[in-house]
Order: structure tokens, then C-alpha cells, then sequence
């Protein structure tokens, strides 16, 4: 009896120990926190691609089209140009919005569901901090293995930042393809400036089609320009003041 007793104090310590140098992976509300860390130093560089856009479009929404195929009465051609540009201007900044909304997810799919996945509990390497405690950046440094706690996910920020940039790209060129979401959008704004100055159906198609045309030509400068530029210098400058010690905030 005192042997199995023995025994039975051997297992429990041998399962605590075991308890003990697991360290848990980054859950729900931790997984949140880290890829809003990320966003919320992306969306500053994104921005300026956006407003790059809106400003060549309205510059080059009448290239090579006359405005007497439009109308020949020069105050229609007045609040036509005025309203496009305010309506364009208004929409493009709507897109962005929308765009800027949706980066922390696209940063969560990125981290946690994109192989190699950063999920799964850590085991040895680092010991968890107590609740409340943050961790260190010693940390970072130690966790050399891939799983779901902060410090792997600041271990391997590099290739993690590869993931996001990559699925970044994908979806302002998704976004921005022909016959896409953006071109859609943009010209149906385009139509219902067309439509509230009574243009003439051939005035309309003439100016639906021309602008649309330039705006998309606008669109394809806009995704090759980021995907070429985006972070082109790896936005390290994000790492240590920003990213990094909010990540390894999360426990």
C-alpha cells in the first residue's frame, strides 16, 4: 500500500511539473489584442496609399474625354465636375475606411490561421508570468519554437509580418482588379451623378464609361504602387515602439 501510495505521489508531481512548464497559447481576446497591435501601426502607413489614389483619379477622371460629349451647356458641365469630384472624394474615403476596418482581421487570419499556424500551447523554453505581469523581451528572444503564446509570435515577427504584407497586397489587388469591388463602386457614384443632371443617355454612358475607365486606370497604379512600396522597409520602426511591447502585454 505505501508503495502504490508512492507511486501515486510520484504521478501527481510528475502531471504538475508537466502542468507547470506548458505555457499557454494565446486565446480569443489575447489573439485580438496582438493583431490589433499590428494594425494599429499598419493602418498609418496604408493611408497615404489611399489618398495617393483618390488624388490621381480626380486629376485624371476627364484624360482624353470632352466635356462637350457630356454637355454643352458649361453649368451642367460645372456641377457635374463638382459633384464627381465630391462624390469620388467621399466614396474613396469610404473604401479606405472600410479597408482600415477589416486590417486586424486580415492580421489575425495571417498569425494564427496561415501555416505555419502560430497556435498550440508552448512547452519549456520561457515559464509563463504571473497574472497582471508582462512578458519580457528576453522572452522573445528564448521562445524559439512556433506555437500560440506572445513571445513565439514576437520570436518570429519577421515571418509573421511576411504573412500579413502578402495578405495585405492580395486584397487591395483583389479589390482593385477590373470588375471589382472598388470599379463597381466608383461607378455607380459616377451614375448617380449622372443621373441627378438629367444627362442624356448617350451623355451618360459617354461619361460613365470614360471616367470609369480613367479611375480604374488609377486603380491598377494604386495596387502595383503598394504592392511595391508597402512597407518596403520591413516597417521595423514599429517594431520595438509599438508592436512588440504591446504583444507581449497579452498573456
Amino acid at each position: 500500500m505505501k508503495i502504490f501510495r508512492t507511486f501515486d505521489t510520484f504521478v501527481i508531481v510528475c502531471a504538475l511539473f508537466f502542468i507547470a512548464e506548458q505555457v499557454k497559447s494565446c486565446e480569443k481576446e489575447c489573439q485580438i489584442g496582438i493583431s490589433n497591435a499590428f494594425a494599429s501601426s499598419y493602418t498609418v502607413e496604408i493611408t497615404p496609399f489611399y489618398k495617393d489614389f483618390k488624388n490621381d483619379s480626380l486629376e485624371h477622371l476627364f484624360f482624353s474625354m470632352s466635356y462637350d460629349s457630356v454637355s454643352t451647356d458649361p453649368n451642367v458641365i460645372k456641377q457635374v465636375t463638382i459633384q464627381l469630384d465630391s462624390s469620388i472624394s467621399d466614396q474613396i474615403d469610404s473604401l479606405m475606411n472600410t479597408f482600415l476596418t477589416g486590417v486586424s482581421d486580415i492580421v489575425k487570419n495571417a498569425i494564427f490561421n496561415e501555416d505555419p499556424k502560430m497556435k498550440g500551447d508552448c512547452n519549456n523554453t520561457v515559464v509563463q508570468p504571473p497574472l497582471g505581469v508582462n512578458w519580457t523581451y528576453q522572452d522573445c528572444i528564448l521562445m524559439d519554437k512556433i506555437c500560440g503564446n506572445p513571445p513565439s509570435i514576437c520570436h518570429f515577427i519577421d515571418l509573421n509580418k511576411q504573412k500579413i504584407y502578402k495578405d495585405l497586397k492580395a486584397k487591395v489587388s483583389d479589390n482593385s482588379k477590373e470588375g471589382g469591388d472598388y470599379i463597381t463602386q466608383i461607378s455607380n457614384v459616377i451614375k448617380d451623378v449622372a443621373s441627378k443632371n438629367n444627362l442624356t443617355q448617350n451623355s451618360s454612358d459617354y461619361l460613365v464609361k470614360g471616367t470609369s475607365k480613367n479611375v480604374q486606370n488609377s486603380l491598377i497604379g494604386f495596387a502595383n504602387n503598394f504592392n511595391d512600396h508597402f512597407c518596403s522597409d520591413n516597417c521595423t520602426k514599429y517594431d520595438n515602439t509599438t508592436i512588440i511591447p504591446l504583444l507581449l502585454s497579452f498573456p
